[in-house]
C-alpha cells in the first residue's frame, strides 16, 4: 500500500477521514493520480470509499486528471458494492460532463446507477444526468422520460429530487438547487 493509500486507511466508512486532504494532495501534485486510483482495486472496501470520495473532489477542479481512467470509474459503478463508492463515482460522472466526446458513456452508466439499491447513489446519479440534460440538451428528452419512471420511488427523497430535477429538465429558468453543482468548470449550466 502506497503513503497516499496509507492516508485513506483505517477506522470504517462511517467517516471520509483523510479524503480531503488526500484530495488536495493530489491537485497540488497531479503526478500521484495514479497511486490514488490504485486504491480503487484494495479489498479494504474503507480504502475504496475513501478513495472514491478524494477523486470526486479531485474531479470538481480537475476531471482532466480522472478521464483517462473513465472505463475503470464505470467498471466499478457497474460491480462495486459499497455504496460509498459507487455515490461518489456517480457525482464524478456529472464532474466529466465537461467532456463532450464522453456523454454517451456517462449517460448509460448514470442510468444505470437510478437502478443502485442506495439512495444517495440514485440522487446524485440524478444530479448527474441534471448537469449532462442542461450542458447538452439534445440529452434532455431521453433523460427526462427516464426520471419520470421515479417519480413513483418508495423513497420519499427519490420522489422529491426527481421532481426538482424534472422542473430542472424542464423549466431553461430554473436553477440549480444548492449543493447540486460542485465542480468549477460547470457553475455556469
Amino acid at each position: 500500500m502506497n503513503q497516499i493509500l496509507a492516508w485513506l486507511a483505517g477506522g470504517d466508512l462511517r467517516s471520509d477521514g483523510m479524503a480531503g486532504e488526500v484530495a488536495q494532495f493530489v491537485l497540488a501534485n497531479p503526478a500521484t493520480i495514479d497511486d490514488l486510483f490504485t486504491g480503487l482495486s484494495e479489498t479494504e472496501d474503507v480504502v475504496r470509499g475513501r478513495t472514491a470520495d478524494a477523486l470526486e473532489k479531485i474531479a470538481r477542479q480537475r476531471p482532466d486528471l480522472l478521464i483517462e481512467h473513465l472505463p475503470q470509474l464505470i467498471a466499478l459503478a457497474d460491480t462495486d458494492q459499497v455504496p460509498m463508492v459507487k455515490m461518489h463515482l456517480a457525482m464524478v460522472f456529472g464532474h466529466l460532463a465537461v467532456f463532450d466526446d464522453v456523454i454517451e458513456q456517462l449517460l448509460a452508466v448514470s442510468y444505470r446507477l437510478l437502478e443502485d439499491p442506495s439512495v444517495f447513489t440514485r440522487s446524485w446519479a440524478i444530479v448527474s444526468l441534471c448537469i449532462i440534460g442542461r450542458k447538452f440538451p439534445q440529452e434532455c428528452q431521453p433523460i427526462v422520460n427516464h426520471l419520470s419512471l421515479l417519480q413513483g420511488d418508495q423513497s420519499i427523497a427519490i420522489r422529491s429530487r426527481v421532481k426538482n430535477a424534472l422542473n430542472l429538465l424542464t423549466n431553461p429558468a430554473a436553477q440549480f438547487p444548492q449543493g447540486w453543482i460542485k465542480s468549477v468548470q460547470l457553475q455556469d449550466i
